[in-house]
């Protein structure tokens, strides 16, 4: 996977008497309109175009439509094994990824980002006044041996988007704009004439986050007077899955993780993490099992800052007790060891997430360790509880939530299995992040690897009418990943999810809190000491604080701890290590550990560490 490479280039400017005046931002984008066909565009509603694209090691046919006039947009592209669209509808932007379902792209950021996309998508920059947006002044950057004219636009209500062009022809090379988690950059090369219009047949968008390039090459457009409402319409939600009308019940194994069984093209059943925050997800060895050959070669990231390999297959077959849903895509990626591995118990089969629940009301009761799946069709939610709207940036529900007296977007993660973490840069921005950082120094593991973050104990959590206390709180720093975010408070786990019911209509929009007195989050680890499973063996020592039990029994960063309490770590799970480690205060755990090859005996007794 590629980075984009010197987004921010150094601002150049020859002073002197005899310097050539920097042109005007004006001046520029006159020159560019009479460059791209002047008022020919004016005389053009709809246009439409059809391609290739080429990602992850994919080649799909691609299509896009586009009303000039206010931007509204629809694009598609069917990869064979996956298929994918997006559209503007003009009050909608909607979103059918991987899933194969749909849902809004509707948080506050989204909202701005989605009035810059119709700004693009209609060629704001090329229209009289640039279509209203504000337009900063001009500068001029050097890329390796390339020159450009950038300027920094921001439609009414938009998100700001920096246009590079071509300084002597004025085409539009490059568009450059700060996403969540990523700077996306979009270029655009091999201009040609259509109906009198200047228009790039190549399209390459790349971003900083490790996601390879998406490559479009253009076969052909077309201009049209006018355009359909039916061309941004959003298609039909998938006909191809079924419950019955009461709804099926399954269990749900919870530790730390939501665990439910399923089975796959009649095989299992395979023991699944239930994750708002992801997609449907397999092994290789489970896809091996199934006699099912990924294509593709694709990367995906998470919590932590790293990336991993992800292919695409279709399963025929998925079920869950008595829900069926049949021609499903799912991605196949080697989640790391410590993610899947149980111990002594067949390790988990991967990943399922929205494609589920966006085909069923999903019901999650966290006491009854239950999972109620109902038909999306007339769905209605039957209960108590405090409904909170869901809105979506990307793929994982938010809701807004109270953290210390301030509201933020706090993701749903169902697959996060601990406390709740907050994002540094909204940290930052309220006044919360000096105090979150002095907290108790943690690494937690996720599918983007290890993140660095910090607890500590929060005073007050406000979420649907509860006021919940002392809870504890990551901090994080990274700088990719989901745990990066620009623009999300924080992130939601069992800690704070476990002390409701939760009942999700995605297809509505809305979940429902239903408290239920007497929940306790488990203890906070009072080892000190943060170990990770990569193979089965041994836990490997990432972390010791300082004058913790762990340290004073002399534990060290990168020793292996083969045995605790005299049972070998090949028959103990992550849970297992887990539960040691948050036994009651003045318990002493007898560790074998193993450093350089050489093994040894370590006694700690453990003791409260965030209070």
């Amino acid at each position: 996977m590629k980075t984009v490479v010197v987004l921010f280039g150094a601002l150049l400017f020859c002073g002197g008497a005899s310097a050539k005046p920097v042109e005007s931002a004006a001046s520029l984008l006159a020159r560019a309109r009479a460059t791209s066909g002047g008022d020919a565009w004016d005389a053009i509603v709809g246009l439409s175009a059809n391609g290739t694209e080429k990602a992850s090691g994919l080649s799909a046919d691609w299509r896009m439509d586009v009303d000039l006039r206010d931007g509204r947009s629809r694009q598609s592209a069917d990869f064979g094994v996956v298929r994918y669209a997006e559209g503007f509808d003009g009050r909608d932007h909607w979103r059918q990824d991987a899933s194969g379902g749909l849902h809004n792209l509707d948080s506050a950021f989204a909202r701005t980002a989605t009035v810059t996309d119709a700004w693009l998508a209609r060629r704001g920059w090329l229209r009289r006044d640039a279509a209203g947006a504000k337009i900063g002044a001009m500068a001029m950057r050097n890329e390796g041996e390339r020159r450009y004219a950038v300027l920094t636009a921001t439609p009414q209500g938009g998100q700001a988007v920096e246009l590079w062009f071509d300084p002597a022809s004025a085409r539009l090379e490059r568009s450059v704009r700060t996403m969540p988690i990523s700077i996306v950059s979009v270029s655009y090369a091999d201009y040609r004439k259509v109906d009198g219009i200047e228009l790039p047949f190549s399209i390459i968008t790349r971003d900083d986050a490790g996601n390879g390039d998406d490559i479009v090459e253009l076969r052909t457009y077309q201009t049209r007077p006018n355009a359909s409402d039916s061309d941004f319409a959003r298609p039909s939600p998938p006909d191809d899955a079924q419950a019955p009308a009461a709804g099926t019940t399954v269990p749900l194994e919870f530790t730390r993780y939501l665990v439910v069984e399923a089975k796959l093209n009649g095989k299992g059943p395979f023991a699944f993490i239930l994750d708002t925050g992801g997609h449907d997800i397999i092994t290789p060895d489970v896809a091996q099992q199934l006699g099912l050959k990924a294509v593709g070669s694709g990367t995906s990231g998470g919590a932590g800052e790293g990336t991993m390999t992800q292919a695409d297959v279709r399963v025929g077959r998925f079920e869950i007790g008595a829900a069926v849903m049949t021609d499903q895509h799912f991605f196949v990626m080697p989640l790391q060891y410590g993610t899947i591995e149980r111990g002594a118990r067949t390790p988990l089969a991967g990943i399922i997430g929205l494609e589920v629940f966006e085909r069923f009301g999903t019901r999650i009761d966290y006491r009854a360790k239950t999972l109620t799946l109902r038909p999306r069709a007339g769905y209605r939610h039957v209960g108590g509880g405090v409904p909170l709207r869901m809105t979506f940036s990307d793929d994982q529900p938010l809701v807004e939530v109270g953290f210390e007296g301030k509201r933020g977007d706090f993701a749903l993660d169902t697959g996060n299995g601990g406390s709740m973490l907050v994002q540094h840069l909204w940290a930052e921005k309220q006044g919360f992040a000096q105090r979150l950082k002095s907290g108790v120094e943690l690494v937690s593991y996720g599918a983007g690897g290890a993140s660095r973050n910090w607890a500590s104990r929060v005073d007050r959590f406000d979420i649907a009418g509860q006021n919940l206390r002392h809870l504890a709180a990551r901090y994080a720093e990274d700088k990719h990943g989901s745990f990066s975010s620009r623009t999300e408070a924080g992130n939601i786990g069992s800690d704070v999810l476990a002390h409701f019911t939760l009942d999700f209509d995605y297809a509505g929009g809305q979940v429902w809190f239903e408290p239920v007195p007497g929940w306790t989050p488990p203890p906070f680890d009072r080892s000190g000491v943060r170990a990770y499973k990569d193979r089965a063996d041994a836990f490997t020592v990432a972390l010791v604080g300082e004058h913790t039990p762990a340290a004073i029994a002399g534990v060290k960063a990168n020793d292996e701890i083969i045995a605790v309490d005299g049972v070998a770590a090949t028959q103990l799970s992550g849970d297992d290590w887990f539960h040691k480690i948050t036994q009651a205060p003045g318990t002493s755990l007898a560790l074998t550990l193993r450093r350089k090859g050489v093994e040894s005996q370590a006694a700690l007794t453990l003791r409260e560490l965030l209070p």
